[in-house]
């Protein structure tokens, strides 16, 4: 085997693992987003499961309806917003409770839970300017038009771990990891299903398709990691200012 087919190879071999790393953190990044999500707007959307015998197509599936689900939530309760602002909810709250001569105290203590319950416009507002449920929803309707979509996740990447027996007390045999024929058939099931009509290098032609979906991936996995965050910063915050 030549050395620039040997890369090729590996190129591919590594394109597949870290689409495997991508779809397990686009899944552990979703369900703790889906959390957040169900606890400020009080819905009720199912976590998603990412394990090795899980079909792609199924797990796509089921991302693609979750993040319609809560595109339609984030949608219908930003169109309220627009008709009555947050600031108007607080100025009219809090007038309401001077008219009726309530003391400092219970005004203060009456305002830090307006503030408190003010968070869903706040998260609305976050999704809103990240445009990340729009850009995921794109993102996921092209890579169901994509034919590695009846695969399975373990097609990619597995990690075997060969079973120990009273016979068998090999090095080998004690060393978890995907074995050669594991990682040979693994490949050729990608070149099969990945590589261009009439390529020229099917092995490279494969090896640039999974690679472009990586990249596909990549954009929208990091933006979900930063709003995840934002939210979760935001909820601590205001944990931290109610226990004062």
């Amino acid at each position: 085997m030549s050395s620039e087919s040997q890369k090729d190879k590996e190129r591919l071999a590594q394109a597949a693992k870290t689409f495997f790393s991508c779809v397990q953190d686009l899944a552990s990044f979703t369900n703790t987003f889906i959390e957040l999500f169900n606890s400020y707007m009080s819905t009720h959307i199912l976590l998603i499961a990412a394990r090795e015998d899980s079909n792609v197509k199924d797990f796509f599936e089921h991302m693609l309806k979750v993040v319609k689900e809560m595109k339609s939530v984030v949608d219908a309760k930003h169109a309220e917003m627009q008709k009555e602002p947050l600031y108007s909810k607080i100025a009219m709250t809090v007038f309401s409770m001077i008219e009726k001569g309530t003391d400092l105290k219970a005004l203060h203590q009456s305002a830090k839970e307006v503030f408190t319950n003010s968070q869903e416009p706040v998260i609305i507002s976050v999704l809103n300017s990240s445009h990340i449920l729009g850009s995921l929803e794109t993102s996921l309707s092209l890579l169901m038009k994509c034919p590695i979509m009846n695969l399975q996740l373990s097609d990619f990447y597995r990690k075997d771990t060969k079973e120990q027996s009273d016979a068998t007390t090999s090095e080998e045999s004690m060393s978890p990891g995907p074995s050669e024929n594991s990682v040979t058939n693994t490949l050729k099931k990608l070149e099969d299903v990945l590589k261009t009509e009439n390529a020229k290098n099917p092995i490279r032609s494969a090896a640039d398709r999974l690679e472009q979906i990586v990249k596909t991936l990549g954009p929208d996995l990091e933006v979900l990691q930063k709003v995840t965050q934002t939210i979760k910063t935001n909820d601590s915050m205001v944990k931290k200012d109610s226990d004062k």
